[in-house]
């Protein structure tokens, strides 16, 4: 909610408790005020999953397949592209060299694949709209407003990866990946992010 609405509320709060008791206002409709502000601040501050504003945000667009952790292909339109998501880097499973490929990237591919099902998903380009190879690079939105960069970090499922001048979520990004790091979530608990 637009800070302007809630001091607007908050003040018609205030003036209505003033007057309450000269007016015959019910205390109902004055709990009722109160509580509104209350849980519009609430919501206001719950960012958690990344859902703090839809601006910029396109789609939905539709999941052609899951390539890995952290590449979607997606139906753009009309056309099928590789959608990186910004600021993660999970476990190679589909590495051309395949050396480079191991057993945790398979579980990071397959967790992706869980958090998606079989939604529709948003995006939200970043500064640097794609990368060296011409994929966009994007923030990966579920419909719920979940971002999905984030879940798959607080997860457990990927370490932060910060390339360029796409930083919009940076420090978000790095505490989820500290609280995942330190309860040992997803693949903290194999050592494989170690290894970098």
């Amino acid at each position: 909610m637009h800070s302007f609405f809630k001091r607007a509320i908050a003040v018609s709060a205030a003036a209505l408790v003033l007057a309450a008791p000269l007016s015959g206002c019910s205390e109902e409709l004055l709990d009722e005020l109160l509580y509104y502000e209350e849980e519009s601040s609430q919501s206001a501050s719950s960012g958690a999953s990344g859902a703090l504003s839809s601006e910029g945000r396109e789609g939905p667009y539709e999941v052609v397949k899951i390539v890995d952790g952290d590449t979607i292909k997606l139906m753009i339109d009309g056309e099928k592209k590789n959608v990186r998501l910004i600021g993660i880097d999970t476990p190679e499973s589909v590495h051309p060299d395949s050396d480079k490929n191991v057993p945790e990237g398979k579980l990071a591919s397959d967790h992706t694949k869980e958090l998606v099902g079989d939604s529709e998903l948003y995006i939200e380009y970043g500064t640097e709209p794609q990368d060296r190879y011409g994929r966009p690079l994007c923030y990966v939105y579920l419909p719920d407003g979940t971002m999905l960069n984030e879940k798959i970090l607080s997860d457990g499922y990927a370490k932060v990866l910060i390339v360029g001048k796409n930083k919009e979520y940076k420090d978000r990004f790095y505490e989820l990946q500290d609280e995942a790091k330190a309860e040992g979530r997803g693949l903290w608990s194999t050592g494989v992010f170690d290894s970098d």
